[in-house]
């Protein structure tokens, strides 16, 4: 184990517990003793040991009553039995209560000691390190799932998308989608209305109708601003660069537009040219946003910008055809 490993002796005699106590620390354990498995139970409610080293003969609680209760309260603390009796019904009783191993005392052979507790200490952190690839995998099967779901997502709204000839409805179809899909909180969009140099809210998810009615950015401030300027999106978690802090400020003074945690912001380009900005935040499950949902939602965008475009053109050649 990487860590210093934490054990616990629990034994009636000062002796072996000197004793034990002694070698383990040579192999550089954490060692700490108690004289009682009452004593080592309440221990055990305020700390965590990797290892209970318990005397089969106690006073008061027997250290089979005592390995029994461990592993109701934690059963991935291991436990070796110590007995000065090897017979099988000590050792069968002890195992089928959750011991590792047991220990015939007198030791008088300290490699029987260290071998048993390497073996243990081994056996458990094999056992965390398989804990945390199956918590590891079950994350990716998670986050790959989101993704397939996503990818259909994109599919289905980018045919939407596309079959659709009204501006207005294209841009509510994407930010609606990008809410839903992303399961944010809030989600805006900002055109840019270049003879005032500023930007408007066109379309909005969570957000008080009579603050979306009022809102202007001037071009270059705020979050959209910087976005804007960039032409990049920009995605933030829970910690807020400095630099940022102020732009948000300026975009969002009275914390009405964003909310936690993270934040995904994109642009919307049309024929090359920055015409809006598209913000996303916050969500119920309280974790950030990923790169794949930031990347969802730059696709989303783009097909709307692609979809808009068409629309235009669209719009001209009715116009020139009356």
């Amino acid at each position: 184990m990487n860590t210093v490993p934490e054990i616990l002796i629990v034994d009636d005699s000062v002796a072996m517990q000197q004793q034990l106590a002694g070698l383990l620390q040579k192999k550089s354990a954490s060692v700490t003793c108690v004289s009682s498995g009452e004593e080592a139970l309440k221990l055990l409610k305020s700390k965590t040991f990797n290892l209970v080293l318990s005397d089969v003969i106690l006073t008061g609680m027997s250290g089979l009553q005592l390995l029994k209760v461990i592993k109701e309260i934690n059963p991935d603390t291991e436990v070796i039995i110590i007995t000065g009796n090897a017979s099988s019904y000590t050792a069968i009783k002890a195992l089928r209560l959750g011991a590792y191993d047991f220990i015939v005392k007198p030791i008088d052979d300290e490699a029987i000691l260290y071998n048993v507790v390497e073996r243990t200490l081994e056996k458990q952190a094999l056992a965390m390190e398989n804990q945390r690839l199956i918590s590891d995998l079950s994350v990716k099967n998670r986050e790959l799932k989101d993704a397939l779901d996503m990818m259909k997502t994109l599919n289905r709204t980018c045919a939407h998308i596309s079959a659709t000839h009204d501006i207005g409805e294209i841009l509510r179809t994407l930010v609606e989608s990008a809410v839903e899909q992303i399961r944010a909180t809030r989600g805006y969009l900002l055109l840019h209305d270049k003879q005032n140099d500023i930007f408007y809210m066109k379309v909005n998810v969570g957000i008080e109708q009579a603050l979306a009615k009022k809102f202007t950015l001037k071009a270059g401030r705020g979050i959209s601003g910087l976005v804007a300027a960039k032409n990049r999106p920009l995605r933030l978690g829970n910690d807020i660069p400095p630099s940022i802090t102020p732009r948000m400020l300026e975009e969002d003074p009275n914390g009405e537009l964003y909310t936690a945690p993270g934040l995904l912001s994109v642009p919307l380009c049309v024929k090359e040219k920055v015409v809006g900005v598209v913000n996303v935040s916050g969500r119920a499950c309280g974790t950030p946003f990923t790169t794949t949902e930031m990347d969802f939602l730059s696709t989303l965008a783009t097909h709307a910008a692609i979809a808009i475009n068409n629309a235009g053109e669209l719009y001209r050649l009715q116009k020139s055809a009356q």
